[in-house]
Parts: C-alpha cells; structure tokens; sequence
C-alpha cells in the first residue's frame, strides 16, 4: 500500500497540478475533479522519486525497481553517514563500523530499506546528514554546513526538527552554563543567547520549514479551488489529527511507553537473532513472555545509553541522538502508539 501510494504522489507531481502532491483524483457527479491531497509533507523526496522514475513512464515494473533502487541508495548513504558521524565521535574506525552494521541490521531498517517509502528513505538520509553537520559543527565550528544540511533535509522530510530540537536546547543550555561562571550583567547575557549559533539555527529552520508548508498549503488551496479556509483544508486537519490537538482518541500513556522502549528492544536486535526465534517484530500476537524481554531490552539499553552519555566526550552530541525518536513520537503519539499498526516505520527514528 505504501509503496504504490509514494509512488502515486510522485508520478502525479506536474506543473498542471502546480506541483499538488495528491495520490487519487476522483470525477465527481457533476464534472468537477476532487483530489485526495497528501501536502503535509515536504515535496523534496517525491522529486526524487519522480526523477527517478521519469525515464520509464509506460513500464509500472521498471518505475518500482528504479525507485525501490532510489530507496537502497539513500539507505546506504545514511549507513555512510552514520559511520563517518561515529567515526569522528569515537575515533575508532572498528566500533564505527561495528556499531553501524547493527544498527542498521536491524528487523525495521532491513524491512523498510528498499519500499518507495519518503520516510524511510530520502527522509532518513536528511536526518542523518543533518546529524552528520552537528558533529563537524561541534568539532570544527563550521556553521555554514550545518545551515546547508539543515536546508536540504527539511526539504525532503520533517523528522530533521526532532532532531535539531534537542540540539538547539541543550546547546543553550551549555551556554547558560557557561555564561553563569563569568561575570555578566543581564543585558549582556540576553545578547548572548541571542547571538547564539543554536538560536540562528533554530530560526532558519523554523523560517525555511514554515516557508515550505506555505507552499504545500497554497498548492492544496489552489487544487481545491479555493473553496475552503485554511483550516479546513485536509492537511491541516490531518496535522491536528496526528498531534492529537483535534481528535476524540484517549492516550494509553502506560501502553505508549511500553510500546516505545519494546521497539527499542527491537531495533536493537539484529534481524538475525529474531529471524532465529521465529520473531519478526514485537507483536502483542507473540505473547506477554517476547513482548517482555523485548521492553526489558529496550529500556536496558536506554539506560545504558544515559549512562554512557554522562562519561563520554561530546555529551551534547550524543544525547540529541538517543532523544530523537522520543522527540518525534511524543507529539505524534497518536499517530505511533501501536506496536502493530502501519506507522511502525517510525521504530527506526
């Protein structure tokens, strides 16, 4: 289903639709066309899926292949990233690699890794490429690149803003912390902040995402004629639904966290070991025992992750990276509170 939906919104992409990325057009009884959008999401990923399956319009099987090959590139490339990122933060080649390797061996990653999947693909590339520009930020200083990846990610995909949001405050966070052991007056310690690499960072984002959600909620008010607010518009009340802010949906909170830590648990397990239990995903069908050991698992190692956060080098650096997928799903609760549901994609965040 995803797969040919994707694919769909990325062969609908024309400038006779002003570029609306919608997946079914529908005739209705008096003539007109109705359109089901798909706007929330940033077009830079479907650009790529459309570029890469323009050269076989007629061939539906040759689109898939093209585009499930787009889907493996960008996978690599995101291991490549995660390797040379861990690389500069360990400065050990070897536990790089191995830690890479399990990582992205894992059930979701190695299920995802070649579907005509945005998220999963382009999306995830623009994460870690993001990631990438804060570790040489942080070492080297160099701002402009972090701008750039920053940039080119929020226009493929929105999962970048969790992580820029644990960077941005704890960044100012550690220079609250060192302006506090110099003297200082008040003012100068507003300007401070306020000349902040981290503020700058988190404003050009804000401005440059607020920008392309302008341009997707312009292209489905001219698809729809004009013919509701900007509050009816079905993106929006998509955008509500998934944050929870419009819906009737009660939260299990105890079950949500359960959840989270059971696919920790994982995503921590390469594919191999499950494969050899007969375990595919945690699965509320495989029983209390295996869903157990899987939360079990899930919050061992976030435990060890905090811990080994507080003695390693780079603190700041690594705790954006294990708040990530915490930071995205706790606003999008609704929409990845079940363990079987089709949003598990969201596991490898």
């Amino acid at each position: 289903m995803h797969m040919h939906h994707k694919m769909a919104i990325s062969a609908n992409l024309s400038s006779d639709h002003h570029f609306l990325m919608f997946y079914s057009q529908i005739l209705n009884a008096d003539g007109t066309l109705s359109y089901d959008m798909h706007n929330r999401f940033p077009i830079g990923g479907y650009i790529l899926i459309a570029l890469a399956i323009l050269p076989f319009d007629d061939d539906l099987s040759a689109q898939l292949y093209a585009a499930r090959t787009l889907m493996l590139s960008c996978f690599v490339a995101t291991a490549l990233l995660a390797y040379l990122s861990l690389c500069r933060l360990t400065f050990q080649p070897w536990i790089a690699a191995t830690a890479t390797l399990l990582a992205f061996s894992s059930y979701y990653c190695l299920y995802y890794s070649d579907t005509v999947h945005n998220e999963i693909g382009p999306d995830l590339l623009g994460v870690m490429m993001t990631f990438h520009g804060m570790v040489i930020f942080v070492q080297e200083g160099r701002f402009r690149q972090l701008i750039v990846k920053t940039c080119g990610a929020l226009l493929i995909g929105w999962h970048v803003y969790a992580l820029l949001l644990p960077f941005i405050a704890l960044g100012l966070a550690r220079e609250c912390r060192r302006a506090r052991s110099v003297p200082f007056e008040l003012k100068c310690y507003a300007v401070t902040l306020l000349r902040s690499r981290y503020v700058l960072l988190g404003v050009v984002a804000l401005l440059f995402g607020a920008s392309l959600l302008t341009f997707n909620f312009a292209n489905e008010y001219v698809g729809l004629k004009g013919e509701k607010s900007l509050t009816e518009l079905p993106s929006f009340q998509s955008m509500m639904n998934r944050t929870g802010i419009d819906t009737t949906r009660r939260l299990d909170w105890d079950s949500f966290f359960f959840t989270q830590f059971a696919r920790i648990g994982g995503m921590s397990t390469p594919y191999f070991i499950l494969s050899y239990f007969g375990v595919l995903r945690p699965s509320p069908s495989y029983g209390p025992l295996l869903i157990g050991a899987g939360i079990g698992m899930g919050i061992g190692v976030f435990v060890a992750c905090l811990f080994g956060v507080y003695h390693a080098c780079h603190r700041l650096l690594w705790a954006t990276l294990i708040l990530l997928g915490f930071c995205w799903a706790l606003p999008m609760r609704y929409n990845v509170q079940d363990v079987a549901d089709h949003h598990a994609f969201e596991s490898v965040f």
